[in-house]
């Protein structure tokens, strides 16, 4: 499980891993399973967010 902490406005990128085959199906995309987004918990302005996700699929903070 990847654990990431956000704020208000900031944004996750689920998208396909580098190296992954360009012309996957979503069906073979998730062939091991669906993600899987957990609120882990948060204090203040900030919230942490627990993803498991298939090895296709890269997730990453989006950062500006």
């Amino acid at each position: 499980m990847l654990v990431l902490s956000r704020r208000a406005d900031e944004s996750i990128v689920i998208q396909p891993a580098d190296g992954a085959d360009a012309k996957m199906t979503l069906a073979e995309l998730f062939a091991n399973g669906p993600i899987m987004i957990t609120l882990l918990g948060g204090t203040g302005k900030r919230v942490k967010v627990g993803i498991d996700a298939p090895a296709q699929l890269a997730i990453r903070r989006k950062d500006e």
